[in-house]
């Protein structure tokens, strides 16, 4: 039987936007800016023009303003091709290929979602591409906790605490990026355990406040006016707070990080998702499977304006 071809899309497109909830809250230009093409173009704006209170000089000086442009690309994500002999379709007590290619479309899932999450932080494109150092806050939790950036991080660091949250709010605030309704924190399962432990009264109110509607759409908590989302981990930053690559080593002085956000701050690109198959094929006497998915975006302003990322403080 041949394989639903157009089904699979829809399923690939649906499981990158289940698993990763938190791309939800992503502002979406898909149909504006990207059909088929691989670089998207952000406009910048210039300096506003100055006010001048009870002006006495005329006439008053004109100015034009300078506009500039961000980029970023349209990465794509490809599975090895998968090859399914034909006695295991015949032979085995279960559907092996609907389990093959459901593994693999939650892999490409998983390596969409660290991808993306890069490109919020670190864009291959332009200049100014990275976070800058300074919208990489640390936890300020007075506990003291073991290193949760993985294998190879040690030593003790600050835990996370609904304060942290607190000082997230404050930053935003400051630089004008807090939008009401707007607003979101991207939490790794630990950094869940620890600000919202599940012996605390509290917890259940932070998780009553959310509608079955946004628990739907991934929303685990709602908490300083932010929108929280969990997943298994979001960033590993090294101890000069630069930002290493998923998969990367880890070393004893990294520290495990999390992200807010400005839903309005970030921008996504999803391009064509495909399916592909070879059935009945005559060398490897079986049938041969694989995946494609297209998708990019980055911080829409050039200085990361409405991101900032937290990360584990080192403690005693």
């Amino acid at each position: 039987m041949a394989l639903e071809i157009e089904v699979w899309h829809g399923t690939i497109q649906e499981k990158l936007l289940k698993d990763n909830a938190f791309l939800t809250q992503v502002s979406d230009v898909s149909e504006d800016y990207i059909i088929n093409g691989t670089i998207v173009h952000i406009p910048q704006a210039g300096e506003p023009s100055a006010v001048v209170k009870n002006r006495s000089v005329f006439p008053a000086p004109i100015a034009r303003r300078t506009d500039s442009e961000i980029l970023y690309k349209i990465d794509e994500y490809t599975t090895n091709p998968i090859w399914i002999h034909d006695a295991e379709k015949k032979e085995l007590s279960y559907d092996k290929r609907l389990s093959v290619l459901s593994q693999d479309v939650s892999n490409l899932s998983q390596n969409v979602a660290e991808g993306m999450l890069t490109n919020f932080v670190v864009s291959p494109v332009g200049t100014n591409a990275v976070l800058p150092a300074s919208r990489i806050l640390p936890t300020s939790g007075a506990s003291v906790v073991t290193a949760l950036a993985g294998l190879g991080s040690t030593g003790n660091r600050k835990a996370y605490s609904l304060t942290d949250l607190q000082i997230l709010k404050a930053a935003h605030i400051k630089e004008n990026s807090w939008e009401e309704g707007n607003m979101n924190v991207l939490l790794t399962a630990d950094a869940s355990t620890q600000m919202f432990p599940v012996d605390s009264a509290i917890t259940a109110t932070y998780m009553a406040s959310v509608t079955e509607a946004e628990r739907r759409l991934g929303i685990m908590f709602k908490c300083q006016g932010f929108n929280i989302f969990v997943r298994s981990s979001a960033y590993v930053v090294a101890g000069d707070n630069s930002i290493k690559a998923f998969g990367a080593a880890v070393v004893a002085t990294d520290s495990e990080a999390i992200i807010s956000w400005n839903k309005n701050s970030l921008e996504k690109a999803i391009g064509k998702t495909q399916a592909f198959e070879d059935l009945g094929n005559p060398v490897y006497y079986g049938d041969i499977y694989s995946f494609l998915a297209r998708m990019g975006g980055r911080a829409k302003r050039k200085l990361f304006e409405g991101v900032f990322l937290m990360k584990q403080a080192a403690a005693a």
